[in-house]
């Protein structure tokens, strides 16, 4: 047979066949060979078809453990497609899921031993009275659709997405030959159950009789609990988020093989760690295009000193970018947004209304991401979502452009560029570009470096290293946090203190540089016209009611501002 028109459920029964007697699950406590992982999915089966009809959608528990598992692969082997339903969900989310999916039945753990129980959708979750709607599966030739997973993208508002099997196996095909799995291998279920990067991990280790190793979060927590959890299980194959990969250092002691980076920009700096105890590979995709469009072969970091590549098409996946500046139909463009083509595209948004294909009517599918990317030498590079250029002093700006450049800079770990008021109101027009970066540099050394890399009108006005990024709980960086922590402690000065002191501390609260002094310029600190301002009004609160702009421009250095208000007296 050709393997390559193999399902994903043929991959799974043929790893059932050929490897009964290895081990397919591993928990801290229990392990199941793949012969007890057939028969547990195949009990599940048997039950799922005789309880639900072709097309029903059937609930998992997305608690971490056998269960889940085997009762994903049980959906697959019935034919029903699935939805994972998370408790720690809002009662409001699950019970709009439950609806609008049409659920019934809950797969959930049965003691934990890997066998699973069908029971009913708990009441919470449940609609007040059926509207009678057949199963959205019902529309979809029989076993056509896999799963539904609800994303919010950008805008906030909840999205059902369904996802067919075919381009689901294409994907998992192309990960299991990239990524070299097969028997002996073993590769962490990292990704929450409700978010889709989850089903690569664990479809690519069971169709290729590896092994699955499935924790509780607490054993995968990024920092030294990760390195233990990596070390103990002897993980070969890891797929994780740019957070974890920073803050979790490699060691002599893993035996990782292949590391993925995946959920977001990946930084040079990473590269370089990890590259040095495995190969390692960079990977994009959507939600609404089958998880995972592009991935890279193993990344040589001598390669990638300014941006990490996105990678090559996996599975049916096509692509083209969109002119966002240019008419429409423009010709071939190497810059733009990046639109994602081909049977990679998932079935469609389900509304109330049924369910709401990608594209134009009548067109073929298509789904543009959002994402601005770079065609640079046959390989595509991440620049800035399409949603996060800002404008500042009326230059349009790109801060993924800002970040990248900073993090060429060796010590620079990461970066996260924000426009932001000077003055620290929320809700103010920004006025200057503010960077923070994590990495053992100063703040004058990474001006120096932008300065000789970007135009002037890109430098970011305050550069300011932090210990670490706050992140939501889906592993974003959190960047109403970071802009939060800023203003609260943008505050005017308090207590008793030189002038010189006092203007330190205002110059240093305004450019993010710690070690200014007075013999600085404050031009040359990253002071621009619209932080002179708030400079000088800052002055004017602290009682120098007549402190001018004219003041801070004809200072040549700090000392002589100081010496001038010292002079007017308060």
């Amino acid at each position: 047979m050709d393997t390559r028109q193999l399902s994903v459920l043929d991959g799974i029964d043929r790893a059932v066949r050929d490897h009964p007697d290895r081990d397919a699950l591993r928990t801290a406590d229990r392990t199941i060979t793949y012969r007890e992982f057939g028969d547990l999915a195949d009990d599940v089966a048997q039950r799922l078809e005789a309880g639900t009809a072709p097309g029903e959608f059937v609930g998992i528990e997305a608690r971490r453990g056998l269960a889940a598992i085997v009762a994903m692969a049980g959906a697959l082997r019935a034919r029903r497609p699935f939805v994972f339903l998370d408790d720690r969900d809002s009662v409001s989310s699950n019970a709009g899921k439950v609806r609008l999916l049409g659920v019934r039945l809950l797969a959930r753990p049965a003691g934990t031993g890997g066998r699973v129980d069908l029971t009913a959708v708990p009441a919470r979750w449940r609609p007040g009275d059926g509207d009678g709607r057949p199963p959205p599966g019902a529309a979809f030739a029989d076993g056509e659709l896999g799963y539904a997973i609800q994303t919010s993208g950008s805008t906030g508002e909840p999205k059902c997405v369904l996802v067919r099997t075919a381009p689901l196996a294409a994907v998992i095909r192309d990960h299991v030959e990239r990524l070299s799995v097969g028997p002996g291998c073993s590769t962490l279920q990292f990704a929450r159950l409700t978010f889709d990067g989850c089903i690569t991990e664990i479809l690519w280790t069971l169709t290729a009789g590896a092994r699955l190793v499935v924790l509780d979060e607490a054993e995968l927590a990024p920092g030294p609990v990760l390195q233990a959890t990596l070390e103990r299980y002897g993980i070969t194959h890891l797929k994780t988020t740019p957070f974890a990969l920073t803050v979790t250092e490699p060691t002599g002691g893993m035996r990782l093989r292949h590391v993925v980076n995946g959920g977001g920009a990946c930084r040079p700096a990473v590269l370089r760690t990890w590259s040095a105890v495995a190969d390692f590979h960079n990977a994009y995709g959507l939600t609404e295009t089958t998880v995972c469009n592009l991935l890279t072969g193993p990344l040589d970091p001598d390669d990638c000193r300014d941006s990490v590549p996105l990678g090559e098409p996996v599975g049916d996946c096509g692509y083209h970018l969109r002119d966002v500046d240019g008419p429409a139909g423009a010709a071939a463009v190497r810059r733009g947004e990046l639109v994602i083509t081909g049977d990679s595209v998932a079935a469609g948004y389900l509304t109330e209304h049924g369910v709401r294909p990608f594209g134009p009517a009548g067109a073929p599918a298509a789904y543009r991401t959002g994402d601005i990317v770079e065609l640079r030498d046959g390989r595509l590079h991440f620049l800035e979502r399409l949603d996060r250029q800002v404008k500042v002093r009326g230059y349009r700006l790109d801060p993924g452009e800002v970040e990248a450049a900073a993090c060429r800079l060796g010590p620079v770990r990461d970066a996260v560029v924000l426009a932001e008021a000077h003055d620290g109101a929320a809700g103010a027009d920004p006025d200057a570009l503010v960077c923070y970066y994590q990495g053992d540099v100063d703040p004058r050394s990474v001006r120096r470096h932008l300065e000789g890399v970007l135009d002037p009108y890109k430098v970011p006005s305050v550069l300011e290293r932090v210990d670490a990024f706050p992140y939501t709980p889906n592993g974003k960086v959190d960047r109403d946090a970071l802009a939060a922590r800023r203003r609260a402690a943008s505050g005017a000065p308090d207590g008793p203190a030189s002038p010189g002191q006092q203007v330190l501390r205002l110059v240093r609260g305004l450019t993010g540089i710690g070690d200014i002094d007075l013999d600085d310029n404050f031009f040359e600190v990253g002071g621009d016209s619209a932080s002179a301002v708030v400079l000088v009004t800052r002055m004017r609160e602290l009682g120098w009611v007549d402190a001018g702009v004219r003041d801070v421009l004809r200072a040549e250095n700090l000392r002589v501002l100081a010496d001038q208000l010292r002079e007017r007296g308060v």
